[in-house]
């Protein structure tokens, strides 16, 4: 190894040995009483301590001591991680009785993990599927090996202005392989009388699938595409629904490209719920239910969007609301996150039968998102667990709810 090949994780060296070694990423205990479960990987893991983030960092820095060299067995380690950012969480002493250490707040341990992604991705060392969906990506502009084309084919013929202030970024996920969500999306749009537009056949994947695998070069590539077409398109606001879609545009293309986005970036329950605080949209129609939110990881623990989504939900007349046990910045992994479920699908649907178990301790009849792959990978663990509970996405709410 040379310190090229090191170098993403050379730039956080700092980072990476401040850690004051607690461990409380492993396990933690609330008033060192209660076991808390911060790891889903670990939780699901023979329990040894490469499994945990200190663990990790443990290695990286022997590393970057050239005690330790790089192996394929290695990577998939490391790639054995959905990216949930819970680690993070808890070393910043959120839900914990550890000791309050500066260094706690000056680890980015999802930013760690991405970087010696990228290291190992240009060392050759990605997993093999996730090659193949950079592949895709290169030759279709989506991961999902489907023609461009087809981005729009829900569309149906629907015509969109060629300039609007808002912009809907669509994503890959929906178009092609969950048109119904979408359509839904579009349609409570309507309902809402949101001036909008859709900047395909230049819109293209957004990266977020190639930067959790490494490929930095790639997701630069997809950012400046995506800003042209938006500017291209007269956007003030980029509205996204997709949680990974969301942090990928309005966090990582800033930090990606150093320079600030033209535009503001809004997920679509933050817009929505302002409407309904002006009072320019009503919640009124009835939905006698038992529901609870599912926190995804990319709008909740990473972009601290907690509040609308449930705001939202709790406007609409009759519906029960029944928060999780763990919820917010505590909330548990759905599984599907950070190349997870394309490279170790088995491994993603058991972390995610863990959030069916506990819909079912807390008696509601649906698991409520705002994430596709939250929805999909929650889907498979019902089927996988013989449950009845149901994932829907919010936006199935919204349409049956508003006037």
């Amino acid at each position: 190894m040379t310190e090229e090949t090191l170098k993403h994780i050379k730039e956080l060296e700092d980072m990476i040995r401040s850690c004051s070694g607690i461990g409380d990423c492993r396990e933690a205990y609330m008033y060192s009483v209660n076991r808390i479960q911060v790891c889903p990987i670990y939780e699901h893991s023979p329990k040894f301590e490469v499994y945990s983030a200190r663990g990790r960092l443990r290695i990286l820095m022997s590393i970057l001591d050239r005690k330790l060299d790089v192996s394929k067995k290695l990577a998939e380690i490391f790639y054995l991680c959905t990216t949930c950012g819970n680690c993070h969480t808890i070393c910043h002493g959120t839900y914990s009785d550890n000791i309050d250490l500066f260094v706690h707040n000056f680890i980015d341990h999802v930013k760690v993990w991405e970087a010696f992604r990228a290291d190992l991705f240009e060392m050759g060392l990605a997993m093999p599927r996730h090659l193949e969906l950079m592949n895709s990506i290169k030759e279709n502009n989506n991961p999902y090996f489907e023609p461009h084309k087809d981005r729009i084919k829900w569309l149906e013929g629907r015509k969109f202005p060629e300039t609007a202030e808002n912009v809907f970024f669509m994503g890959c996920t929906e178009p092609y392989r969950m048109p119904e969500l979408i359509k839904k999306i579009i349609k409570v749009f309507d309902k809402c009388g949101i001036d909008y537009t859709i900047v395909h056949p230049n819109e293209v994947c957004c990266g977020s699938i190639a930067l959790r695998i490494g490929d930095i070069n790639t997701v630069k590539e997809l950012a400046k595409k995506n800003i042209e077409a938006f500017k291209k398109a007269g956007a003030k606001r980029i509205l996204i629904h997709c949680a990974g879609c969301f942090k990928t545009i309005k966090q990582n293309y800033p930090e990606i490209l150093g320079e600030e986005l033209p535009f503001e970036v809004v997920h679509v329950t933050e817009y929505l719920e302002q409407l309904l605080k002006e009072g320019k949209i009503k919640l009124n129609k009835k939905i006698e239910d038992k529901v609870t939110y599912h926190d995804p990881c990319h709008i909740g623990r990473a972009s601290n969007i907690y509040d609308p989504p449930r705001n939202l939900i709790k406007s609409i007349p009759d519906l029960e609301f029944i928060e999780f046990e763990r919820n917010r910045e505590n909330a548990w992994c759905c599984g599907a996150g950070g190349g997870m479920k394309s490279a170790f699908p088995e491994k993603s649907v058991e972390i995610a039968t863990d959030r069916i178990k506990e819909a079912e301790k807390i008696g509601v009849n649906k698991i409520v998102s705002a994430c596709p792959f939250c929805e999909m990978n929650l889907s498979d663990a019902t089927k996988e667990s013989g449950s009845n509970i149901k994932v829907i996405d919010i936006f199935e709410l919204l349409d049956e709810s508003l006037d």
